[in-house]
């Protein structure tokens, strides 16, 4: 179908407004997706009910759907084809239920991660999932992802806060797996099956997410080691200092840092550092713990573990701490454009695969920096090489990064973002086959004509695994 006529399909279903085409859709920011708008077809449904007659005409046609969120996604996962069209839930932003006692927000999925961040505030409360793109993520995309982001060694993915949800399927059925019990073991725990899924076996219109206490008070530093095995040694200690007040460890590589720390003009630890990292905790009442994490720090001083550090005396220096972690759309800026990576290796893995990484990358793609950074305290690295200009080094790049991952043992190629188009044909190395058999299972019993994302996590084509000889 071409774009007039899946305008005359669906105008008269969900209103003309809501079918966004030629210059309406040209004047829109497309995110870190360039291809989302590439159908050339954009809705906007206000409910799920729109939704469901999107899908059951979508159905009736052969008619391709990609869901989109906030569009901030590194995989490609919203990127559209000329005959599909991009579904955003942009519209449906309503905040349905906010119980404090109960501690949950129900929301619909077009809702962003600050939004609940705010509603929740007043209340002393909070969701567990944070991540730097809290203002533009939704929480449909939140879920379809099973994001991690920067306090996942403290409350989990966001399976872990996900009570329930509500998903439109592929014939149009609206799928009620709502749920605001922490205990419901009646029968199958379904919507696990569309967490994670990237919109490939339902949309995700609603869901309810546990909330949790806030901090009275939290406690940030930023501090420097001679190397990586100092830093486990102080996650070790903070993990047994502070428990699960800990709430985000993580890490930073002299090259990823020192750029981003010039390009604020920070200079809150020496530079000479092997490598750099962020603490955060948190405390609950009304006694003070203001010195609770500087005691610690000396303490780690004490033992040779540290070679620099400060722990943020304002909201203000708290905030410039965390730029200095969070801005990595700075990598960029000179080296336009980046390859991004986000893997996941057994913590005493990491410091042999960064430098075996690091070799191979200066050995095969000569004039490429390998930036790396990430949350140490769960193991989940994410990788910035660049600059990559010509595709010719795309590949090559590629081979570095999941050749040298193949070596270890309990890995993954994606620990947060997805699948998506991108990380396809390597999703063998961290799968078996049995289970990608069992996925492709569930994608035809969800989604048979695949109308759904197709194409999105796999294909109908055989993956394209590396091999020993690529390694």
């Amino acid at each position: 179908m071409d774009i007039s006529q899946i305008s005359a399909l669906l105008a008269p279903v969900i209103g003309t407004q809501n079918v966004i085409t030629g210059e309406r859709l040209a004047l829109r920011n497309t995110g870190y997706c360039a291809a989302s708008y590439d159908g050339g077809v954009l809705l906007t449904p206000g409910s799920a009910q729109d939704v469901s007659k999107i899908c059951w005409l979508a159905a009736e046609h052969g008619l391709a759907i990609v869901p989109q969120g906030g569009l901030t996604g590194l995989v490609q996962g919203t990127a559209t084809a000329p005959g599909q069209v991009a579904l955003s839930l942009e519209k449906m932003t309503r905040i349905l239920e906010l119980d404090p006692v109960q501690g949950i927000i129900t929301a619909e999925a077009g809702v962003t991660l600050q939004q609940v961040i705010d509603a929740a505030e007043p209340l002393g409360l909070a969701p567990g999932v944070n991540l730097p793109s809290r203002g533009s993520c939704t929480l449909g995309g939140l879920a379809s992802t099973n994001a991690g982001g920067i306090q996942a060694i403290r409350y989990g993915m966001a399976r872990d806060n996900i009570l329930g949800l509500e998903a439109v399927l592929a014939d149009g059925t609206i799928l009620d797996l709502n749920n605001t019990l922490l205990k419901n073991n009646a029968g199958y725990d379904l919507k696990q099956l569309f967490i994670g899924s990237e919109g490939t076996l339902g949309i995700i219109t609603k869901l309810t997410l546990r909330l949790h206490s806030r901090p009275s008070s939290v406690q940030t530093a930023l501090i420097g080691c001679a190397g990586t095995e100092d830093l486990f040694q102080v996650l070790a200690s903070a993990r047994k200092a502070f428990g699960g007040s800990l709430l985000s460890f993580e890490a930073m590589w002299p090259e990823f840092f020192i750029q981003i720390a010039t390009h604020l003009g920070s200079s809150l630890v020496s530079p000479d550092c092997g490598i750099y990292g962020v603490i955060e905790t948190g405390h609950w009442g009304d006694t003070e713990h203001e010195d609770a994490l500087t005691t610690f720090l000396a303490g780690c001083f004490e033992d040779g573990l540290l070679q620099d550090g400060t722990v943020a005396q304002s909201e203000t220096q708290r905030r410039t701490i965390w730029q200095l972690r969070e801005d990595a759309d700075v990598i960029e800026s000179p080296n336009d454009p980046c390859l991004s990576y986000d893997v996941g290796l057994r913590l005493h893995d990491i410091p042999g695969y960064v430098e075996q990484l690091q070799m191979r990358i200066a050995k095969d793609c000569k004039g490429v920096t390998c930036y790396v950074f990430g949350h140490m305290g769960d193991g989940n690295l994410h990788i910035m090489v660049g600059p990559a200009h010509d595709p010719a080094s795309h590949a090559t790049i590629d081979g570095a990064v999941y050749g040298v991952l193949q070596q270890f043992t309990g890995t993954t190629v994606s620990a947060e973002h997805g699948i998506g188009l991108e990380k396809r044909m390597h999703l063998p190395l961290s799968r078996p086959t049995p289970a990608l058999a069992a996925m492709r299972q569930l994608k035809t019993a969800f989604d048979p004509q695949s109308t759904l994302n197709p194409s999105k996590v796999f294909d109908d084509l055989p993956c394209l695994a590396l091999s020993k000889e690529d390694v």
